[in-house]
């Protein structure tokens, strides 16, 4: 499983290890560290300490250097993902787990509706998803962030405390530290209700998805999706930014394009109505909607290409 060695990770490890003396498996705590900053070694050897303390096998990774021009959510999210994969490969573990609890749930949704994602965003972490090519299960998205911190206590183990889950600057730390509390001040139920409108949208995602894949026949590659221009435009506008969500999706974008990056795109296809001019239009992320003869693809550049399965994921850091 994936261990920071934080409040969070330690409860799932914890309860891991007696789920396993009891039904016949045994967990692995895996630590990537992102050497990102100069305390990120001192909390690799916490994290040690406490799956030492728990009876647990650990795993230390460090990630490769950060490449310029990427930014270091996307970077430190696919590093993650890819070591925690290649780790559970190499033992043939039957599955990768992660602490991810229902504060950070009300977190992705709120975060995806800044981003203006569609059903598919919305509906954020699912308990069960194989998008690694094994299962990526998140057993704690029903439980509160106190619920563990208490579970934590109780057990005597000292957690790791990681300072770069406080910065200003990433944007989750922006929704989770200042834009959800302050929106939790007037509305005391808003993790609540963010719960539920991922649940809701979990119901309505496979639906809209078929109608959307019957009316744009999409056909995604590695880290590209085409389509028929004239299936785009076609559509409603009213429907636009899920359809585009949805493409961006099947080419394994972490996010939808923007607003800006819609309306670029429309803007460029009714000139081309007019002109014949060529469609060329980034999105951003190194994303980029190019138009060729009567098609329409989204791609990432060369230069920002990773793996398709884990750039997919969209998740907060484990803690």
């Amino acid at each position: 499983m994936a261990f920071s060695g934080g409040a969070d990770s330690s409860a799932l490890l914890a309860a891991l290890r007696d789920c396993g003396s009891r039904f016949g498996f045994s967990p692995r705590a895996v630590h990537v560290d992102h050497r990102l900053d100069e305390g990120s070694g001192r909390r690799a050897l916490a994290a040690r300490r406490i799956a030492r303390e728990l009876g647990v096998a650990f795993d230390l990774l460090a990630a490769r250097p950060l490449p310029s021009g990427r930014s270091i959510e996307e970077w430190a999210r696919v590093e993650r993902y890819r070591l925690l994969t290649a780790a559970a490969r190499s033992v043939d573990a039957a599955a990768v787990a992660t602490a991810h609890h229902r504060l950070d749930q009300a977190e992705t949704v709120l975060l995806r509706m800044l981003l203006g994602s569609g059903a598919a965003g919305l509906a954020a972490m699912r308990p069960v998803s194989n998008r690694l090519g094994l299962p990526l299960l998140r057993p704690l998205l029903d439980v509160g962030r106190g619920d563990l911190r208490r579970y934590v206590t109780d057990l005597g183990v000292r957690p790791v405390d990681d300072p770069t889950n406080r910065a200003p600057e990433p944007r989750r730390n922006f929704v989770r530290h200042r834009l959800l509390p302050l929106l939790a001040a007037g509305t005391p139920d808003l993790v609540a209700r963010l719960n539920r409108v991922a649940q809701a949208a979990q119901g309505a995602e496979p639906a809209i998805s078929r109608l959307l894949d019957e009316a744009l026949e999409p056909r995604p590659g590695r880290q590209c999706c085409e389509i028929e221009t004239a299936a785009l435009t076609r559509l409603p506008a009213t429907l636009w930014p899920a359809a585009l969500a949805r493409l961006h999706r099947l080419a394994g974008a972490p996010y939808p394009p923007t607003r800006a990056a819609r309306g670029e795109l429309r803007r460029q296809l009714e000139r081309r109505v007019q002109t014949g001019a060529s469609v060329g239009c980034d999105c951003g992320d190194g994303w980029r909607w190019e138009q060729r003869r009567n098609r329409l693809r989204v791609l990432r550049r060369p230069s920002f290409a990773v793996d398709q399965r884990i750039e997919s994921l969209e998740e907060p850091r484990t803690q």
